[in-house]
């Protein structure tokens, strides 16, 4: 991992990237401090601070009216705990890489390269009678009918892994049917790559990220920028691994198109205002890229009109180490980019709550607590047991502490151990609000037991800790 020595400091109004923005021009941004503006922005940044005690780890962007309201990073860059996240840490975006294939494609049907409704057969030798009436729009809106179990074939010979991703044909007629299928944006990224006469990554470096302005963007397996932060990402399912670093061996047809864009929450939103400026995609194109299908999604990008009216243009990812939330906001002129270097945590929670405070709507999720004090934390650690069998095991996990509780169904849950801002020890939950804990303690200062909802667990007897 390379250091963060030199930090990135930007306009806030991209003048110096000659970039047309509403935005008013402020005073030059340090993008590897947290920043915030207004009350809003405050509030944005406690919730990330808080939610790293409570499993999230990663990054934040906020906009509002063409703003920047809030950007922050919190948790560590790597296992050791010798660098921490900041906002300009890079990170890969996984299946948020597809709306930047789509964006590609929209840019060569602007330029008059090919069309939405071209029929991949055309395209290609080796297409199956049966699979001949799947175009490109089909391939963009995952409605070719291919099953999303179609995911064989590996490397960099497209002949090769064409037939196997083809396999069996459509299960429904083309455009009838949506089912998310990565390896259709595999062979977007063939269609790009010969569409344009470039590879697919130079194609995007040149036609996407150059005019955004974004500079420290990067594909897996690409150099580091000078001075960069790059994340590593701890992973559920596998050892841990640098976002530049290639989660299936190589950025073959494995994984091209459909993922491995590496980036940070600045250079997204530098993306997020060419966007709105048509930077690279004319109106009629932009239009096309978010009308929605089947299942609202649109090319490369889910659209919908959430509970309350908003329309909402996202995209999440997920990959071993990584996981990530992009949302625009096209009638409020804002975004919220969300990436983390955990694949186990609730990184959509974390979105949706950002949100929530974003546009001063009433809040459904529970402020993350705060961390317990150090006598606390190792007086509370220990194994716990109810009469209804319900093991609790409360354990530090890094500067947190986490609580595993085996129902006597066998079900088990994983929470976060903290301190609301009433200094009341509390079990955290992103799916539902905080429940309080009463501890026993013993003269001797040590824990006896817990009382969670009316129910005493008391210590096991043979715990280290009585």
């Amino acid at each position: 991992m390379i250091p963060s020595t030199t930090p990135r400091v930007v306009l806030t109004c991209f003048a110096i990237m000659g970039l047309r923005s509403n935005s008013v021009c402020a005073q030059p941004i340090d993008e590897s401090r947290a920043f915030h503006d207004g009350d809003r922005g405050a509030r944005i940044v406690a919730f990330a601070e808080r939610a790293e005690f409570a499993g999230f780890s990663g990054a934040v962007l906020a906009a509002h009216d063409g703003k920047v309201v809030a950007a922050v990073g919190v948790g560590n860059a790597d296992p050791a705990g010798k660098e921490r996240i900041n906002p300009s840490t890079l990170f890969e975006i996984a299946s948020a890489t597809k709306p930047f294939t789509a964006m590609a494609i929209m840019r060569l049907v602007q330029d008059g390269r090919l069309t939405l409704d071209d029929p991949i057969a055309g395209m290609f030798v080796g297409v199956p009678d049966s699979c001949g009436a799947i175009t490109v729009r089909h391939l963009l809106q995952h409605t070719s009918g291919i099953a999303g179990t179609n995911s064989g074939g590996f490397g960099d010979n497209f002949e090769q892994v064409l037939p196997i991703f083809l396999r069996g044909g459509p299960r429904h007629t083309p455009g009838t049917r949506w089912e998310y299928w990565n390896q259709g944006y595999s062979i977007l990224s063939e269609v790009i790559a010969r569409a344009s006469g470039r590879a697919y990554t130079a194609y995007c470096k040149d036609a996407i990220f150059k005019p955004c302005g974004m500079g420290m963007t990067r594909f897996t397996g690409d150099a580091a920028p000078d001075g960069a932060s790059v994340a590593v990402g701890l992973s559920a399912r596998g050892s841990p691994r640098s976002a530049l670093d290639h989660p299936y061996l190589s950025y073959g047809y494995q994984y091209r198109g459909m993922g491995g864009i590496v980036t940070n929450v600045w250079d997204l939103w530098r993306w997020d205002r060419a966007v709105h400026d048509h930077i690279v995609l004319d109106a009629a194109a932009q239009e096309a890229l978010f009308e929605p299908g089947l299942n609202e999604y649109a090319l490369g990008w889910n659209v919908r009109t959430n509970a309350i009216g908003r329309v909402v243009q996202s995209h999440g990812g997920s990959v071993r180490g990584f996981v990530c939330e992009v949302r625009r906001y096209p009638e409020q002129n804002g975004c919220l980019f969300v990436l983390c270097n955990r694949d186990d945590a609730p990184v959509r929670n974390v979105a949706a709550a950002l949100e929530q405070i974003l546009f001063g709507e009433p809040q459904t999720f529970a402020m993350p607590p705060r961390q317990l004090g150090l006598e606390m934390k190792n007086a509370i650690v220990g194994r716990y047991r109810a009469k209804t069998g319900t093991l609790v095991t409360i354990e530090p996990a890094g500067n947190q502490t986490r609580a595993s509780v085996v129902w006597s169904t066998g079900q088990v849950s994983i929470v976060s151990i903290g301190l609301d801002d009433l200094d009341r020890v509390v079990m955290f939950e992103w799916a539902s609000t905080t429940t309080a804990i009463t501890v026993d303690r013993a003269a001797s200062g040590g824990v006896r037991g817990v009382e969670i909802m009316g129910d005493y667990y008391e210590r096991v007897a043979n715990d280290p800790k009585p």
